[in-house]
């Protein structure tokens, strides 16, 4: 090394301008051709009105590059600069205009654009879930919030201003089938069992079958059971320790007789565990499996000893298997988690409710289409990748975009051209016939 470059305190190279069409993501074209040959831009178009004039703005142009923004790690509507900044992914998906960030937050308003989305929506998850394998499929539910100081947020149950969709996923697809965006005063439990019954009839139109429903004790309500049943869906709910259930823990610990509960490798855990038969006032009788664990902080907590835990099901497989398949409710969590942060849904850029619900709509489009991307056409290990991961590996391509022979080429590195390639052979396959 040269006393040259020991002194240097930049990278030796110099910084010039091309007038080429460049695109550092390349793979975002993959998501749009996806969304084209799946039939959702034209869904898009026969849900959302069109403008009167020709010249305006159609809505798969508000659409398509808000859900590419998201795709690709924007946050916020003003994140739409970068799509309209980079040239060569605005040739390669053809798109006329990139309305700006106050015409956005205009177009959001519309309340009937709500009802469109949730259609398009729909459609996408049709498309996904009939070209799927899976035939049984276990609904998630998990209510979130998304904390803001918005003056049109009630304030949720712990205290701050909020908001709380209430999403449901179907666990083997990772995809969100239904939506509800909500003010941050409205209880967990309002509307599971809705999307429950909605989820049944999509999968029910599908020849698939909704086998089980996995929820948190916001789910622990009559009607929720009681749907189930009607339903024939299989449940497990972490049931409320309310007074009843409460009684039924106290006559448990008197009469002993638990159980040690194991783990998948069948080491012994701290946990125990006995089942016993409860009912609500509108249901009838299911199983509650009940856990107990050494209470961690006795001083806190009073003398009793042990903490509990409660189960509320009508699975009739073996004890330690429900409790297995019951602990998997952790993933709403990561279902959650990668909506909100991966697609930028941990935060509502408008003070409207209405605007804020076509905003989650267009998150949840964003994230059902990468599932499809994920589960359709990538396939194998990239099915399980997060959103960050798949930007990192696949979006963020770099490609010049050249016209030659009056076609139009996208140049890529030889070590992402087969990768590209592959997938888009495979698209025409995958995507035809169109299912309805």
């Amino acid at each position: 090394m040269n006393s040259d470059s020991i002194g240097r305190k930049t990278l030796p190279f110099k910084l010039g301008v091309t007038s080429e069409v460049i695109t550092s993501r390349s793979g975002l074209a993959v998501f749009h051709e996806t969304a084209l040959a799946a039939g959702v831009l034209d869904q898009i178009r026969r849900c959302l009105p069109t403008p009167c004039s020709n010249r305006g703005i159609q809505p798969e142009e508000y659409v398509m590059p808000l859900v590419l923004m998201l795709t690709g790690g924007g946050q916020t509507m003003e994140d739409i600069r970068e799509i309209a900044r980079d040239a060569g992914l605005r040739r390669l998906c053809r798109f006329r205009h990139v309305p700006s960030a106050d015409a956005i937050g205009v177009w959001l308003k519309a309340a009937y654009r709500i009802v469109g989305m949730k259609r398009v929506n729909d459609y996408l998850c049709r498309q996904t879930i009939a070209r799927s394998k899976v035939r049984e499929l276990t609904l998630v539910t998990a209510a979130t919030l998304i904390e803001t100081e918005k003056k049109t947020a009630g304030r949720c149950y712990k205290g701050f201003r909020a908001f709380a969709p209430l999403l449901s996923f179907l666990h083997e697809l990772g995809l969100c089938v239904v939506s509800e965006f909500r003010n941050g005063n409205v209880p967990a439990g309002v509307g599971i069992e809705e999307q429950l019954r909605q989820t049944h009839k999509l999968l029910e139109s599908l020849h698939k079958r909704l086998r089980y429903l996995r929820s948190d004790s916001a789910g622990y309500q009559a009607n929720v059971i009681n749907a189930c049943r009607e339903l024939k869906v299989v449940f497990t709910i972490t049931a409320d320790q309310d007074a009843a259930v409460k009684q039924i823990i106290r006559q448990a610990s008197k009469a002993g007789g638990w159980t040690r509960l194991f783990d998948e490798q069948k080491e012994p855990t701290n946990r125990e565990y006995k089942t016993a038969i409860h009912c609500m006032e509108k249901t009838e009788a299911f199983t509650l499996i009940i856990q107990r664990y050494p209470n961690p902080e006795p001083d806190l907590f009073g003398p009793e000893p042990y903490r509990y835990y409660v189960i509320a099901t009508n699975d009739e497989r073996p004890t330690k298997e429900i409790i297995e398949f019951h602990n998997g409710r952790g993933n709403a969590e990561n279902y959650n988690k990668e909506l909100k942060s991966g697609f930028g849904m941990d935060h509502a850029p408008c003070q409207s409710l209405r605007a804020n619900a076509v905003w989650l709509e267009i998150g949840v489009l964003a994230h059902n289409l990468a599932v499809a991307v994920k589960r359709l056409l990538l396939g194998g290990d990239w099915e399980t990748k997060t959103i960050g991961t798949l930007r990192w590996q696949f979006i963020f391509i770099a490609g010049r975009v050249i016209s030659h022979g009056r076609e139009l080429w996208l140049r890529v590195g030889a070590c992402y051209y087969e990768l590209l390639q592959r997938i888009r052979e495979k698209l025409s396959l995958v995507f035809s016939p169109a299912p309805t």
